[in-house]
């Protein structure tokens, strides 16, 4: 599944970069988690995630890596889990750039992930339009959080 958003907000590229890296604030905005830790400052970040998608319910802890980060401008991440009960694999890329616009930043969202095992033969459609739903719930919670 792929992902691509642009997100207007009416705060500065510098100012967004600080939320980016508020853990306790990203908690909240990231639908489905439950906590976050973080393991290595602004390198390595522990996850509990806690989604329902069709009939089946995830519940995944995920290893996230910082694996590109350019202040203020990108952020790269990467995140890796397994639902043992399930026997769900999931692998995730997240890339994150902030353009200055005249009233603030453009955040632009581009994911991209692999789901594999029972969770993944719902099939393509019902796995992307959830994903097209978590970024969008993502976006909004966010718009909130920087308000």
């Amino acid at each position: 599944m792929r992902v691509a958003r642009d997100l207007d907000l009416e705060m500065p590229p510098g100012e967004l970069w600080t939320v980016l890296w508020d853990v306790p604030r990203m908690v909240t905005c990231v639908p489905g988690c439950v906590d976050a830790l973080e393991l290595e400052p602004h390198r390595r970040y522990r996850a509990h995630m806690a989604q329902r998608v069709g009939p089946i319910a995830l519940a995944v802890a995920l290893e996230v890596t910082i694996s590109e980060a350019d202040p203020p401008r990108h952020l790269r991440l990467e995140a890796k889990g397994r639902d043992g009960a399930l026997g769900a694999s999931v692998a995730l890329s997240m890339s994150l750039d902030l353009v200055p616009r005249e009233a603030g930043s453009r955040l632009r969202i581009e994911t991209q992930g692999r789901i594999l095992g029972k969770l993944g033969a719902l099939g393509h459609g019902v796995i992307q339009r959830k994903a097209e739903e978590l970024v969008q719930e993502f976006g909004m919670r966010l718009r909130q959080a920087v308000a």
